[in-house]
């Protein structure tokens, strides 16, 4: 599963509680992978890595034999969720849901986050990106009002019934796996 949104929306926090729901659950903090990179001069490598990284990454605990894998991070536009889905190589759908606020519960979270430094102008940025991409960014999931258990039992029963399925179960690649 793919969880979307905005910076301080509650994608860790959410990730975190939805992977304990599975006997076996991993939860893959977007920003994790982003701190591997030590240096980076902009135009000199390529894009769309932290998608690309995070679809390997839950590909591998799939293959693992994890239940349940949440990867969480922030996708724009749907232009994030294609290189995932390009480097995604497991047998398991993936669905994916984009959790949203309106913008001053979005602001004021954000600035409440203890032990970060603020993202600013950014979050701002961020959020109007996404609000004109949201038909493209799987389904959307209110948290207004809701405590994260709450959000939590949402997505199961919301995946469950299929929705914001993104990619499809590819029995061919996992028997091609076991072979």
């Amino acid at each position: 599963m793919i969880l979307n949104g905005p910076a301080g929306i509650g994608k860790t926090t959410t990730a975190r509680a939805l992977a304990t729901v599975a006997e076996n659950g991993a939860a893959i903090h977007g920003d994790d992978l982003r701190d591997f990179i030590v240096t980076r001069r902009d135009g000199s490598v390529r894009q769309g890595l932290g998608y690309r990284n995070g679809a390997s990454v839950a590909a591998n605990f799939i293959e693992g034999g994890y239940d349940l894998v949440v990867f969480e991070y922030v996708f724009e536009t749907a232009s994030g969720l294609e290189d995932f889905r390009d480097a995604y190589d497991a047998s398991a759908p993936v669905h994916v849901f984009t959790l949203w606020a309106p913008l001053d519960v979005v602001i004021a979270r954000e600035d409440g986050r203890p032990g970060r430094r603020p993202l600013g102008s950014r979050v701002e940025t961020c959020y109007r990106t996404m609000e004109s991409n949201l038909d493209t960014l799987g389904s959307l999931v209110h948290t207004v009002g809701q405590p994260v258990d709450g959000v939590v039992a949402e997505l199961v029963e919301r995946c469950t019934r299929g929705e914001g399925e993104f990619i499809v179960a590819r029995p061919e690649r996992s028997m091609a796996l076991a072979g």
